[in-house]
């Protein structure tokens, strides 16, 4: 059957797209789009091609177009004789606006009128499943939300804004981590779903994406997975825990024509570091992404990579862009780390640091083993501060330091003490070639310090 044949009624267009029968009506009768037959009775009836074409308007939109502006972009294309539906996406910051090109999108009010609230309120409902364990009623408000609106709003608008406030409550001790585990598990789920559900790729192109050691957040890679998947794109997805040495191997293998690699936190971008030094040395092109990029512009300078900005959405833009015209990918040159010879000397003693610092305090357990993750993440953030050359970095650490401590009732000398420790053992064991590693305990003592004294 041919995709011009029409084919579809109207209900099951307002189901497929997302877009509501008003809505479709008012677009018809301003900009000509879509352009559906008429059956005997006079009703609307719509081919495959009428619904793709719908898909193209969204994403216009997602992307930043207004609805009119998007509709002047099809026209235009097709007064050229190019199919717009064979057109790549705009690049991640360019709106075409007529004939000129702009980095500053209009809006369009009218067009997203009602959506928001509804959105909203979606959002609302699913983190309240969520927070009362109600499997069902949580993938009831999914169903429902995908059922009105493009799969890329509800990930963006619902899922991902609805996990970010429930990591919120949790950072604040109002929800427990079983809760957000919860909800990560209901989200990572419909994505699954959703993945299984994507056609096989339509578009030359094959993304690897990955999370870096010590990376256990890989929702926001597969929700990407998903974008480039629904694009038309291959795409393999290896998840958390990946070494050095199986990504060297699976590059061998896999010959990608990118990598996509994601980081969270302070702890895991300096291994995410060493992956891309890794990836830019075998000459394959690389994007990386994640929460802590989007917190200094330094640690973004320090990659070899192309940074795929803090926006899901356009992120999938950006690796678009990167996987149609590799060439024009952009490298850093890897970093010439002045603390390597530290790195090495630390690593190599942290087993008699940490003894030290635990046989700091003889009798009954340390109060600062309470800590649990700060605990754990602090040398671990060290060492990418290091890996990047800025001892500064690690002020990034301290505002949810203390907002773990505080919601959880934990008094700063517990901290205090820990960090008190860890200077003594590293100035003994590494004398005054562990200066800078001091540096920065005594930096987030300080910092700490003074987020009690403004509380």
């Amino acid at each position: 059957m041919s995709t011009e044949t029409p084919s579809f009624n109207l209900k099951a267009v307002v189901r497929e797209t997302g877009i509501k029968a008003e809505t479709l009506r008012a677009w018809e009768r301003r900009y000509g789009i879509p352009r559906p037959a008429r059956s005997a009775g006079g009703h609307r009836i719509y081919s495959r091609r009428d619904i793709d074409t719908l898909h193209w308007l969204n994403r216009r939109r997602l992307e930043g177009l207004s609805i009119s502006r998007a509709a002047e972009r099809w026209q235009t294309l097709e007064s050229e004789g190019r199919d717009p539906l064979q057109e790549h996406s705009l690049g991640p910051d360019q709106h075409f606006y007529g004939s000129r090109w702009t980095e500053t999108p209009q809006k369009d009010a009218g067009a997203s009128e009602g959506i928001d609230d509804q959105i909203t309120t979606a959002c609302a409902e699913w983190i309240a499943a969520c927070v009362a364990f109600d499997e069902y009623e949580a993938q009831r408000i999914l169903s429902q939300a995908f059922a009105l609106f493009p799969v890329e709003t509800v990930c963006h608008h619902v899922i991902c804004r609805g996990l970010r406030q429930l990591g919120e409550e949790w950072h604040a001790a109002r929800l427990t981590s079983q809760q957000v585990s919860f909800a990560a598990g209901q989200a990572m789920q419909r994505i699954k779903v959703l993945l299984g559900a994507c056609p096989p790729p339509t578009r030359p192109g094959l993304a690897l994406m990955a999370c870096p050691p010590g990376e256990h957040h890989t929702f926001g890679l597969a929700l990407l997975q998903l974008i480039l998947k629904r694009m038309g794109f291959g795409t393999v997805f290896l998840g958390e825990k990946l070494t050095l040495s199986e990504m060297e191997v699976t590059l061998q293998r896999i010959q990608p024509d990118l990598v996509v690699l994601v980081s969270q936190q302070l702890r895991s971008a300096g291994s995410l570091l060493d992956m891309c030094e890794l990836i830019y040395r075998q000459q394959v092109p690389v994007a990386f992404g994640g929460r802590i990029f989007s917190l200094s512009e330094s640690i973004r300078r320090g990659v070899p990579g192309e940074y795929l900005g803090a926006d899901l959405l356009r992120a999938g833009v950006g690796a678009e862009a990167l996987l149609t015209a590799p060439g024009h990918a952009s490298h850093s040159t890897p970093l010439n780390n002045r603390f390597q010879d530290l790195i090495a000397g630390y690593r190599a003693n942290l087993h008699r640091i940490s003894a030290q610092v635990l046989n700091g305090k003889k009798g009954s357990p340390p109060d600062w083993a309470k800590l649990g993750r700060p605990f754990f993440s602090i040398n671990s953030s060290m060492m990418s501060a290091l890996r990047f050359g800025d001892l500064s970095l690690i002020n990034l650490e301290a505002e949810w330091i203390y907002y773990f401590l505080e919601s959880r009732g934990l008094q700063f000398r517990i901290l205090e003490e820990y960090l008190d420790l860890g200077v003594t053992a590293v100035q003994t064991i590494l004398g005054s070639d562990g200066d800078p590693i001091v540096t920065m305990l005594e930096t987030l003592h300080r910092d700490v310090s003074q987020c009690y004294n403004k509380s």
